[in-house]
């Protein structure tokens, strides 16, 4: 059942969040702190591990010589090899996200598309099955309920 009406209620979370928009700002707001925390977090944890693993190599392979000779200190020289693997590793993540988002945008515009013509479909046969007297009911009911719902919006 949730299947096979989640257009329906995503629609419906839609909706409200317009209508609330205040509550769905802060939300929104509270939420992407949230997620720039542990991204923080995570990128930290994954940036001193590289650098840990560098400066370990570097005293397996005993270059400090080397090291000290092109930079100030054995510190900086890790700093420096850790800054450009992490930015190998972001320039590898946007070059896959660069090849995945335009087929994911085809596959949300396709279901989008096949969503909108089968509610389509409902909607028209349900309402080519109503007689004259039910379709004016549901005419008035929804003018009575968007007149009451605009009392809330205000």
């Amino acid at each position: 059942m949730i299947k096979k009406n989640l257009d329906l209620i995503v629609v419906g979370f839609v909706v409200l969040a317009i209508v609330m928009y205040d509550v769905t700002l802060d939300l929104l707001g509270e939420c992407m702190h949230l997620m720039y925390e542990g991204l923080h977090v995570a990128f930290e944890y994954v940036e001193l591990g590289i650098e840990e693993a560098v400066e370990l190599l570097f005293h397996l392979l005993d270059v400090g010589e080397i090291i000290e000779y092109l930079f100030e200190s054995d510190r900086h020289g890790s700093q420096v090899v850790t800054f450009y693997i992490l930015l190998t590793i972001a320039w590898f993540g946007f070059y896959r996200l660069w090849k995945t988002l335009p087929r994911l945008y085809e596959f949300f515009k396709q279901l989008i598309l096949n969503t909108w013509v089968r509610r389509k479909t409902e909607f028209q046969l349900y309402w080519f099955s109503l007689t004259i007297l039910n379709k004016v009911a549901l005419a008035v009911t929804a003018m009575v309920v968007a007149y009451i719902a605009s009392f809330f919006v205000m």
